[in-house]
């Protein structure tokens, strides 16, 4: 598993196993404002920048899935759908309307009502760690970098997952989860390579 290559990283590259996630949503006094904030975050593999810019209309149950207005190196006007797992969003979608906003609110928003900015989703991520037990420092990146490490363990193609994360190329992809030569030598090695049994044969 790639679990373990990641273990070392410093604060920034931290990233979370998936029973830590677990226990982050579980939390008994977890306002529902923030638990939508974590699946906003984790199921689609969201950048915060992305992530803070979704407003109500972007959310699409029919089609499964997250219209991504602008995000980095894109046209403030670009638009781009992201898979997103339905039960998740069903559960966004209904705060959505319990929290009665319009279309054009933004769903991650700070109590005054206004959208939320990247310091404040730090601190509220550190905050819940920490009530959670979790004693890693996090960054805002650390969601998205732990939803590719998961679906990568569970064996999405490194070459889906690139184009999941709207990467520019593999190699990127490649570095972002620091997975290196070693690494996926003993991931061949556990599938078995073709190439043993043409050279045996």
């Amino acid at each position: 598993m790639y679990c373990c290559i990641i273990g070392n990283m410093g604060y920034s590259k931290e990233w979370l196993t998936e029973n830590e996630v677990q226990r982050i949503l579980s939390l008994p006094q977890l306002d529902e404002k923030y638990e939508v904030w974590i699946l906003l975050l984790y199921s689609p593999a969201l950048r915060v920048t992305e992530a803070l810019n979704v407003r109500v209309r972007d959310l699409n149950l029919e089609k499964r899935e997250i219209n991504i207005i602008g995000g980095k190196k894109r046209k403030s006007n670009d638009i781009e759908p992201v898979p997103c797992n339905i039960t998740a969003l069903r559960q966004i979608k209904r705060y959505c309307e319990r929290a009665d906003l319009k279309p054009s609110d933004y769903v991650m928003f700070t109590n005054r009502g206004k959208k939320a900015d990247r310091s404040w989703v730090y601190k509220k991520l550190n905050a819940l760690c920490t009530e959670a037990g979790i004693t890693k420092k996090i960054g805002t990146h650390t969601l998205r970098r732990s939803r590719a490490t998961h679906l990568l363990n569970k064996g999405i193609p490194l070459e889906q997952l690139s184009k999941w994360l709207r990467h520019k190329s593999y190699t990127t992809t490649s570095v972002y989860l620091k997975i290196s030569t070693a690494d996926l030598q003993r991931k061949l090695e556990a599938v078995g390579d073709p190439l043993d049994e043409i050279l045996m044969s």
